[in-house]
């Protein structure tokens, strides 16, 4: 739904309604404070980033941020914000391991060069599972926030590794 302004020229999105119904923590008082655009951006401001990131992997990591905030407005982004961070891992991958195998062998790869921490593999694999289940589906999926979560920490989390900062 959108809303406009009383001239009619503005239009603003209303956020999404399965958003009205979470809420982000409590506050100082113990009051619950309310979801909104600006929690869900704040948040994900916590994900590492680097600065050695390579354009391309960068991008699509901030692509997926975006989308993730933007799900206060289209609940649906949360789960696209997912798929998009693990596009940037797969890219990040095959970059830091300059080969164009699949995302499968990537992780592998990644796990014998000790690129990645170690049992991370069980967890990109899982990730690489979800990718293909969207792709080949071609379904829209619809996760919590609980369930996209670890997906966008650990697409950010494994990217930073793979790329950290000379000065780290």
């Amino acid at each position: 739904m959108q809303t406009q302004s009383e001239d009619g020229s503005d239009v603003w999105p209303e956020p999404d309604e399965r958003m009205t119904n979470l809420i982000a923590g409590f506050d100082d008082q113990g009051r619950i404070k309310p979801m909104t655009y600006r929690v869900m951006r704040e948040h994900t401001q916590t994900w590492p980033v680097t600065a050695a990131t390579p354009s391309g992997p960068a991008a699509l990591l901030k692509a997926a941020r975006d989308m993730y905030a933007l799900g206060f407005y289209s609940y649906e982004l949360v789960a696209s914000a997912c798929v998009w961070s693990l596009f940037a891992m797969e890219a990040a991958l095959q970059l830091r391991l300059a080969s164009t195998a699949s995302l499968k062998k990537l992780i592998e790869l990644a796990e014998e060069r000790k690129l990645i921490p170690e049992g991370s593999g069980g967890a990109l694999s899982a990730g690489r599972k979800i990718r293909n289940h969207v792709i080949h589906r071609s379904v829209q999926p619809v996760w919590s926030l609980g369930m996209a979560e670890p997906v966008m920490c650990t697409s950010h989390a494994v990217v930073a590794d793979l790329f950290p900062d000379p000065s780290a």
